[in-house]
């Protein structure tokens, strides 16, 4: 593996990434692919929830920080950039895109989040969108991944604490997360169930309730040996 780079050398990206497609307001959305090893590695995936950036930067800074070809796999920072740009769970037309995908349990009508993680109740309405995948960043996402044909995928979200998987990988000791097989509520159209019902493999990785420094400082090398595999961190 090439060395980490200096940190003096990690304020911009090595490149910007790829397009695969176009957000709602027409920002680019970009992955960074594998610069090394065989095709059918893990795609790796954040920000699919705008309100959910920690993990966008840690794995940012993760990337920032390895050497220019020592990732292994392919890389989303933002599934829904303009959801990040406006700190909205929604994309820019207010759909859930966590809850759009043409999975086989999709449902119309609205879903409802909380509005913090200390809230008591699941309150704030989003949409599901028109129909199961009507939402282009949720369209650009499917065809990636049909493009890639990745063994695994990890998603990263926030803020339940926890790793949702099956079957079980060291990916649990990894991050220092309990291993659920459940997030404890109903999930139609996500993006899990979606990948559930192509036989895709998915890890759902929350983390805690944490600002971005913090996230930065307890899961860089997390982040570093997931997108490097220097620990087999996906394998079983």
């Amino acid at each position: 593996m090439q060395p980490f780079r200096p940190r003096s050398q990690r304020g911009a990206l090595p490149s910007l990434g790829t397009s695969y497609g176009t957000s709602v307001l027409g920002a680019p959305l970009l992955y960074h692919p594998a610069t090394r090893g065989a095709a059918g590695n893990e795609l790796i995936i954040a920000g699919t929830h705008g309100d959910e950036t920690a993990s966008v930067t840690a794995l940012s800074c993760a990337l920032r920080t390895i050497g220019p070809d020592a990732r292994r796999h392919a890389l989303v920072l933002a599934v829904n950039p303009d959801g990040c740009r406006f700190g909205l769970r929604a994309n820019a037309r207010g759909v859930d895109l966590n809850r759009n995908f043409p999975a086989a349990n999709w449902q119309s009508g609205e879903t409802v989040y909380r509005w913090t993680s200390a809230a008591d109740a699941r309150d704030v309405a989003l949409a599901t969108g028109d129909q199961a995948g009507s939402e282009p960043e949720t369209q650009a996402l499917c065809r990636l991944i049909n493009d890639l044909r990745p063994a695994w995928v990890v998603s990263f979200h926030e803020p339940l604490a926890c790793i949702e998987q099956a079957p079980p990988s060291p990916l649990a000791q990894t991050f220092r997360l309990p291993l659920v097989e459940s997030v404890g509520y109903p999930t139609p159209g996500s993006f899990g169930s979606w990948c559930s019902d192509r036989g895709l493999p998915c890890i759902t990785v929350e983390l805690p309730a944490i600002s971005a420094d913090a996230a930065t400082i307890d899961y860089l090398e997390a982040m570093v040996a997931l997108l490097t595999d220097t620990d087999g961190a996906t394998r079983n």
